[in-house]
């Protein structure tokens, strides 16, 4: 069996839960999942302050997660660190954003991003264009609050998070609705049925995208040079000075 390793870069752990609930109920017995919650940082993600810190959290946790693994999932929309995670890894590295938006382009016509938290669009914008997706982006549409309080918002919130797939898709052009945000996960399902064109879960998404790269053979692996650190918490530092090795090539 596959092992795939889940990190929650929030410090929220019942937002860690749900989304192993939700990746186990898809993977229906197929992939173990051990799942770790960054230990510092941000109880929800909103900002570039608090995407930052991730990022060195999701490499805190990936030195402290007990392996091996055979592919790890960077579960937050913004995907803070998972370019530097894949450097490290030997192994597929996939973040929430990158995955869904890559699935949701590989379908025709363009797609719209709805979220929560008025901070995000532009980090979504910068997101977007370096994965070279720009022409393929119909809008990206922000709700006020921020993921994590929209999920606790109910039928009101599901409604409001409607209205904003619908809009994107009759103001915008969007042939489809990325919805994304980890405290969203699962609210696709829901609203679907109030929504004129397909939306898309980045989670569901991501985690599919997972088992198409855990069907993939993987590169051969090469060395990687021991760095010397200062500060840094004691997994993390012997991660770092072990020079464990890497993958040959990187996606």
């Amino acid at each position: 069996m596959s092992r795939l390793l889940l990190i929650n870069p929030n410090t929220d752990t019942d937002m860690t839960q749900r989304m192993v609930a939700y990746a186990q109920d898809r993977f229906a017995g197929a992939v173990a999942i051990e799942a770790v919650t960054a230990r510092f940082g941000a109880r929800y993600l909103t900002d570039r302050v608090s995407v930052t810190i991730a990022g060195h959290a999701v490499l805190d946790a990936l030195a402290c997660a007990h392996g091996p693994f055979d592919a790890v999932l960077v579960a937050c929309f913004g995907d803070p660190g998972r370019e530097a995670l894949a450097s490290l890894c030997p192994v597929p590295v996939a973040g929430m954003a990158q995955a869904s938006l890559i699935r949701a382009a590989r379908l025709p016509g363009r797609f719209s991003i709805v979220t929560g938290g008025p901070e995000w669009k532009p980090m979504l914008v910068d997101l977007v264009q370096a994965m070279g997706l720009s022409a393929r982006l119909a809008s990206i549409r922000i709700l006020p609050a921020a993921g994590n309080v929209l999920a606790q918002g109910g039928a009101a919130a599901c409604r409001e998070i409607a209205r904003a797939c619908n809009e994107a898709v009759h103001k915008d052009g969007a042939a489809r609705v990325v919805l994304g945000g980890a405290g969203l996960a699962g609210l696709a399902a829901r609203i679907a049925p109030d929504v004129t064109a397909p939306v898309m879960c980045s989670l569901h998404e991501s985690l599919h995208e997972v088992l198409d790269l855990l069907a993939r053979p993987i590169p051969p692996m090469r060395p990687r040079a021991c760095m010397e650190t200062i500060g840094l918490s004691p997994e993390l530092h012997r991660y770092l000075a072990s020079g464990a090795p890497v993958r040959a090539c990187q996606d």
